[in-house]
């Protein structure tokens, strides 16, 4: 394909109906929302809570039962047919969820799961929907995931210079995991949102000051990443880096560019390490205060240093006039100096570590060996140790599998089928395969799993189709591959399916970056019969959130009052029951706050009334054999071994056995 160089948006060729670079009004609702709801969402754990994505995906239905209605619409699916498969398999994927909680062990986990994936798909139709109401200006679909980033990385900066609380910003090795509160969905949150911050600055013919900005945002995002330390970051950053520059037509800007966010982040790396080294040498969390304002002012200088470099790039790039004859001279060097630096990168990796089979061997070993020891002594998780416990949760997803090939153990199963198997030393609190695709497979079996990658393929493959519509399109559908690529590669080692934060934003910039491909020559007639089904759709799922969200906050309501009002809260788990009546939560919380209260029959009846409910859950159980301890030590010994049954492995459990067993009265004897 013959290399287009950049152009305003607006140009030629930016499709075939030549759309205006005039911004249609109603691209304003669905920018606005988007922005308003990624930012919401990454201040708020990620969204994961069912408190906050719910609200969240109540809004994004309903603007997209408003586009629907009323805003213009250019496109036609038919067009192209991989945007139809991923949106169809997305709906899919989200219907065949909600059919699993017919034989999921936990039904009511199975149908947040399916209005999770909904949500994704409804994010996905918006992108749809905004990068065809905005024509020509597609690049401004970049906008809210970089708006996104920039503010949840300005609120950490800040808490973290207070500093008062290091324990709220940190894992308990020193590395960030606020505001997300896990690691890994924190660096791969700011490392996605680093691209479209990136597109928004090197893209000519913006703002100087908006350019600057944009830079200054991929800095700070950079730099978030850094100090979350994932080390699945390096695996998804170098594809992603791969992805960007294959579909790059000016390799030469592009990398300058990235090379203006990375410089300036580097300013991080001694603060990353003290808090790491101090951490993992023995210093509590509490007083680590000053190690973590020092992060906290190195990002703030990166940030700032970007800024003003972007600013002064961006100004250059508007006094120099852009040469055809010397961009392909200067993408040769570019390229060329990649292959020397790969060339160089390879020669000395075996200089240093010797045979590359041999030291693949080592790694293959590390990896079977599971978790690491305490990192003492290293400057930071940056490290070629390929200890993880990821072997363990992959070897549980898989026999899941082969239990229940067609249709997996539905979804919300893998944990149940993860405590029965797991080994004595794997982590006791897991509730996800780590893998996007083999959690797909455990739980949803060969059905969820094609599903899925229909989804990502049809996603991609449009994104792909869109390049060939011209410069501004081919722009948008680079930087939303790039996201695509790390999303895709870091959630294929981590669990960041269920963060809508990290995943409905690449949903939506992918659609953005389809939505030239459907293009047409004429506005769609009328409100036609997929207008109406589109907007039923998204009405009938914000519908559908309404009771859980309700549930869960009677829940959380009583949890909050039970201390001063009891009678209040048991109506308020009474209301939780009506609205979500497969949700095992409302008992579980009735037996901790009569248990609490020392009402010593309800909680027994609330606790049996969940085993009923939920045979698969161990604490049921657990707390029953706990409540019988004394009066008939019988009976907790057999309500203890159907906990153990279900979790062999869990200290608490092996531990009121021990007690019991000291004090049965043939021990007494002896």
């Amino acid at each position: 394909m013959r290399a287009l160089p950049d152009a305003p948006s607006g140009a030629p060729g930016e499709g075939s109906a030549r759309r205006s670079a005039r911004l249609e009004p109603a691209a304003l609702l669905p920018l606005v929302v988007l922005t308003v709801v990624w930012c919401w969402w990454s201040a708020k754990s990620g969204g994961f809570f069912g408190t906050v994505l719910l609200p969240g995906t109540v809004v994004l239905c309903a603007t997209l039962a408003l586009l629907a209605w009323i805003a213009p619409w250019r496109g036609n699916l038919r067009a192209s047919p991989a945007v139809a498969v991923a949106a169809g398999a997305l709906i899919a994927l989200g219907g065949w969820a909600a059919l699993s909680a017919a034989w999921s062990p936990a039904p009511e986990i199975a149908i947040a799961d399916a209005q999770r994936i909904l949500a994704y798909a409804v994010a996905f139709g918006l992108g749809l929907g905004l990068g065809d109401l905005l024509g020509g200006r597609v690049h401004l679909a970049l906008v809210p995931l970089t708006v996104a980033g920039m503010l949840a990385g300005a609120i950490a900066v800040i808490g973290m210079h207070g500093g008062d609380n290091p324990g709220h910003y940190l894992d308990t090795d020193g590395t960030l995991e606020f505001p997300f509160g896990y690691r890994n969905a924190n660096a791969a949150f700011f490392l996605i949102a680093l691209w479209p911050a990136l597109g928004l600055a090197a893209r000519r013919g913006g703002l100087v000051i908006g350019r600057a900005a944009a830079l200054a945002s991929a800095t700070l995002c950079l730099c978030m990443g850094m100090l979350s330390q994932s080390r699945g970051s390096m695996i998804a950053g170098a594809l992603a880096l791969c992805v960007y520059v294959a579909f790059s037509r000016d390799r030469a800007r592009r990398l300058a560019w990235l090379a203006a966010a990375v410089l300036p982040a580097l300013i991080v790396l001694p603060a990353l390490t003290d808090l790491y080294q101090a951490a993992n040498g023995g210093a509590p969390l509490h007083s680590l205060g000053g190690e973590l304002r020092r992060a906290a002012n190195a990002a703030a200088l990166s940030t700032a240093v970007a800024l003003v470099v972007g600013a002064a790039l961006a100004w250059l790039e508007t006094r120099l006039p852009a040469s055809a004859r010397a961009g392909r001279a200067a993408d040769r060097i570019a390229l060329g100096g990649l292959v020397a630096i790969v060339l160089g990168g390879s020669i000395t990796f075996v200089a240093v570590v010797g045979d590359p089979l041999d030291w693949l061997g080592r790694r293959a070993s590390e990896f079977r060996a599971g978790e690491s020891s305490q990192p003492i002594g290293k400057a930071s998780r940056f490290t070629l140790n390929a200890r993880t416990g990821r072997g363990e949760l992959w070897r549980i997803a898989l026999l899941n599998f082969r239990h229940h090939p067609v249709l997996g153990d539905g979804a919300g199963g893998y944990r149940y089928t993860y405590l029965r198997e797991r080994r004595a030393d794997a982590p006791p609190a897991v509730r996800d395969a780590h893998s996007v695709e083999l959690e797909n497979l455990s739980e949803l079996g060969i059905v969820g799993l094609a599903l899925f990658a229909s989804a990502i393929a049809g996603a991609g493959a449009g994104a792909v189709r869109a390049r060939r519509i011209g410069p501004a399109a081919a722009w948008v559908s680079a930087f939303a591959l790039t996201a695509g690529a790390y999303w895709l590669a870091h959630s294929s080692l981590d669990w960041f399916w269920p963060y809508p934060a990290v995943t409905a934003p690449v949903f939506a910039l992918l659609g953005s970056a389809c939505a030239p491909a459907v293009g047409a020559d004429r506005p769609a007639p009328g409100r036609g019969r997929w207008r109406l089904i589109a907007a039923a759709g998204a009405i009938a799922l914000a519908v559908s959130t309404v009771p859980p969200f309700l549930s869960q906050r009677y829940v959380d309501d009583a949890y909050d009052t039970w201390r001063s009002d009891p009678a209040r809260a048991y109506d308020d788990l009474d209301r939780a029951r009506s609205l979500n009546p497969l949700s095992v939560d409302p008992l579980l919380a009735e037996g901790a706050i009569a248990r609490a209260n020392g009402d010593r029959e309800r909680a027994i009846d609330a606790f049996r009334d969940a085993i009923a409910k939920r045979p698969e859950e161990w604490v049921s159980y657990y707390l029953l054999a706990v409540l019988h301890e004394r009066g008939d030590p019988a009976l907790a010994r057999r309500e203890l071994a159907a906990a153990r049954a279900r979790d062999p492995h869990n200290a608490e459990v092996a531990a009121l056995a021990d007690k019991l067993r000291s004090s049965s009265p043939d021990n007494a004897r002896q």
